[in-house]
């Protein structure tokens, strides 16, 4: 070899961790993702509240346009009532619960998987709780089904920047 040649040599092998650090390693990460999860959901639920209750008090007040007492602040106190009584008991994480073990199997680090993938699994749940008599596409493109998947995209975004950055 000339002077103008690089030399390759072999590194010396990087020091390997040992089997505690690497349990250690990945008991951390596990309850990490599943602090992450709960963080995202928690988000998720409160702009789904929001979302929900800014949405049905206009709704109250278009249905009672002469009611003073929705016109003065009481819309979107009668609005989280009527939205959370009528939407938490038909809220489950199983949806969001696949999608997150999913990316994290898979090592999926992109922020565009887990906002969809937060979209896609709260948009399934006024589909899977919708009753065999109910009208699917009104559903599908209710002004309800814009409330979910803006609170599904925020909780998969939250859900990234947590702990999805690093599947």
């Amino acid at each position: 070899m000339t002077d103008g040649d690089a030399t390759i040599r072999p590194q010396p092998d990087a020091p390997r961790p040992s089997a505690a650090q690497m349990i250690f390693r990945t008991v951390f990460r596990l309850l990490w993702a599943a602090t992450a999860f709960c963080i995202a959901a928690g988000v998720a639920l409160l702009v789904l509240f929001v979302l929900g209750a800014l949405w049905v008090g206009d709704e109250l007040r278009a249905a009672a346009p002469h009611e003073p007492m929705l016109h003065h602040g009481g819309a979107p106190f009668f609005g989280i009532v009527l939205f959370a009584s009528t939407v938490a008991p038909a809220l489950t994480a199983l949806p969001a619960v696949v999608a997150a073990v999913a990316g994290e199997v898979l090592r999926i680090r992109s922020w565009f998987y887990y906002v969809l993938a937060g979209g896609a699994s709260l948009a399934a749940i006024p589909l899977l709780v919708a009753s065999s008599s109910a009208d699917v596409p009104s559903i599908a493109t209710s002004q309800y089904m814009t409330v979910f998947v803006a609170a599904g995209f925020a909780g998969g975004f939250i859900y990234w920047l947590l702990a999805g950055a690093r599947a």
